[in-house]
């Protein structure tokens, strides 16, 4: 029986950046989603997760469903498969994940990936070269697409491209204008264990999409003094502060955070590349600190989190992963603290918060196969 692997990403650092043009680093862990499955002669599609129980629907009304909608991925990617002249017909997948859901470790991508990998499988076709960047690429675009007009959340490409072009030991280097990606190697003596913090996290009920609203709106500022900025990725803080009045408070916040992040996506790309791996510790807390104040997409819980870290020995840098507004945090660690790092900052958590964190030690694994 045909099957894939789709990993989970977790974003390194690189907040918020990728819709705005910019910078990221990130990686594909060792943690994802398995799909199998077969073809049927009919065309229904009936999908059994080991998360969410089963639902069927029609390959002829692919229609959103409330009581669902962790169905509505793939549904997002066959819809854009059939656009695509692909030649499916219904089939069965089950889904299994060591990923867990809500952790800002894009267990949605995984499950995009996955069907359209499998899909490939069953109907034997193909998008192009499977092992051809480039065609990978194409591939996280389709996924990308599906989540952003068929699910209805505007994220940018960071998590699908990171799925599909994880390499082992390394983290992804994306510049999401370009969409060129290069691997950075990770620090080979440390790893980075991820803290979820216990509290509800439901990215698409979050403040995503207005925080994105709010980057259009200070490109649209920038764009009447300064046309040739096309996104947040071409402005400067000293650009920023130049026509400070003329934006609201919060966009300018919002703004200068991405600004400022980009750089630091640069200067952790450096510092890898070096094996200064004390640089890319500060710079992990820093980006947490622009996230809390200036993008406002933290909580409560993921700043004790990394606070409790702070005060840790053997914690280097931390900050919050993913979209943010709940989830998870990274830590960067020496490997053979890790262990010993996870359980005592769940316990400290725990007794500070009365929440039931769970911690991953987790690892750069290759990409979707």
């Amino acid at each position: 029986m045909p099957s894939v692997f789709a990993p989970g990403r977790l974003e390194l650092i690189g907040n918020h950046t990728d819709y705005n043009e910019g910078y990221v680093l990130a990686f594909a862990l060792n943690l994802g989603v398995t799909a199998e499955g077969e073809a049927r002669a009919d065309s229904k599609v009936r999908l059994v997760s080991s998360e969410f129980g089963e639902t069927t629907f029609d390959l002829t009304s692919l229609e959103k469903d409330p009581a669902a909608p962790w169905a509505d991925y793939v549904k997002g990617v066959l819809h854009l498969l059939q656009q695509a002249g692909a030649p499916l017909g219904g089939f069965e997948m089950r889904l299994a994940s060591t990923l867990p859901v809500g952790c800002g470790m894009s267990s949605s991508a995984a499950v995009e990936v996955a069907t359209a990998l499998l899909v490939q499988k069953i109907f034997d076709f193909e998008t192009g070269d499977p092992n051809d960047p480039s065609t990978r690429m194409g591939l996280a675009r389709l996924c990308r697409a599906a989540e952003n007009d068929f699910v209805g959340m505007q994220c940018g490409i960071l998590d699908q491209a990171s799925c599909l072009l994880g390499k082992k030991g390394q983290a992804i280097f994306l510049d999401c204008r370009t969409e060129e990606a290069e691997s950075v190697p990770l620090p080979p003596d440390h790893c980075f264990v991820v803290c979820h913090t216990g509290a509800a996290h439901a990215l698409l009920s979050s403040k995503y999409n207005t925080r994105r609203g709010e980057c259009r709106d200070a490109v649209r500022v920038l764009q009447f003094k300064e046309p040739h900025v096309a996104a947040l990725r071409d402005a400067t803080p000293e650009m920023l502060h130049r026509y400070a009045s003329e934006f609201r408070p919060q966009v300018f916040q919002r703004a200068m955070h991405v600004v400022n992040e980009n750089a630091r996506v640069l200067a952790a790309r450096d510092a890898m590349r070096a094996g200064d791996v004390r640089r890319l510790g500060q710079l992990l807390f820093e980006s947490h600190e622009s996230s809390r104040d200036a993008f406002e997409n933290s909580t409560r819980h993921l700043d004790q989190l990394v606070e409790i870290a702070r005060d840790l020995p053997a914690c280097l840098g931390a900050r919050l992963t993913g979209g943010g507004f709940g989830g998870a945090t990274l830590h960067l660690v020496a490997r053979a603290d890790a262990a010993a790092f996870a359980a005592q900052l769940a316990e400290i958590y725990r007794k500070a918060t009365g929440k039931e964190p769970r911690a991953w030690i987790v690892e750069a694994e290759e990409g979707a196969r």
